[in-house]
């Protein structure tokens, strides 16, 4: 078989070739075995000393670049090819359909994987599958699905894509669960973050309980005030969401002592 790490050297168990098995079973080649043992070598000299050598660092950047390299590769593969079975709907077995407009293919397999709400829709006894399977979305216009499919799928959306959609990929992420895509739109929106979209933030960190996107929404509408107070939104938004405008206040007041 080969090495579980590198996935290049070829190891037997019956040891006719170099390699080491661990207690859990995991075959490793002797040359990554001691890798490994070096890096929790490394990591254990600097949490016991705190001190590591240029010689330490020299070695553990290399090891780790080349390994990031490694994982790198194989993820791109992965998502490279997922990437293409969504473009393409190759061997869909699903139409997801949004609000309005047309539907587009998907794959059940990975709707199920991505996100647990997924999985119990479409293992739930009230799911019926019509001659086409198929699942509605409604909180979706067209293109927005499509933004969303192409993030489940990828993990990842161009920042111009995601710059026009971070509102409904954010709280999609939310309803339906689906942790990494809650991260990364929270990283997304955290950059993008000023006083034209400060307002619609802090709604988005309420909906989704996202402490971070709330003090960082906060932080953003007192440092850019005097340009949200007077914007032709905010009347609106204040009537509307008069339990944020508490939080506002109450920021204000405290940023004042």
């Amino acid at each position: 078989m080969d090495c579980s790490l590198c996935k290049k050297a070829k190891i037997e168990v019956n040891n006719r070739y170099s390699s080491y098995t661990n207690p859990g079973g995991v075959a490793v080649c002797n040359r990554c075995n001691g890798e490994v043992n070096n890096m929790m070598n490394l990591m254990n000299k600097d949490r016991n000393t705190g001190t590591i050598s240029p010689a330490d660092n020299d070695w553990g950047t290399k090891t780790a670049r080349g390994w990031i390299e490694v994982v790198k590769e194989r993820e791109d593969y992965l998502t490279g090819g997922l990437n293409v079975a969504f473009k393409e709907g190759t061997y869909s077995d699903i139409q997801v359909k949004p609000g309005n407009g047309p539907s587009i293919p998907a794959h059940k397999l990975l709707l199920a994987t991505r996100s647990e709400v997924f999985k119990n829709m479409l293992a739930a006894d009230t799911f019926i599958a019509a001659p086409v399977d198929s699942v509605t979305l409604p909180e979706f216009n067209h293109e927005e699905l499509e933004m969303f499919l192409e993030l489940l799928y990828s993990g990842n959306l161009a920042k111009e894509k995601f710059e026009k959609h971070f509102c409904c990929l954010a709280l999609a992420s939310h309803k339906y669960i689906i942790p990494h895509l809650e991260k990364f739109c929270e990283k997304r929106i955290l950059n993008l973050l000023d006083s034209s979209n400060a307002l619609k933030v802090l709604k988005i960190s309420e909906i989704c309980s996202n402490e971070t996107l709330k003090v960082a929404a906060l932080n953003s509408i007192l440092t850019h005030s005097e340009i949200i107070y007077y914007s032709p939104g905010y009347a609106e938004f204040a009537t509307q969401n008069p339990h944020l405008m508490v939080d506002i206040t109450r920021a204000h007041s405290k940023n004042k002592k």
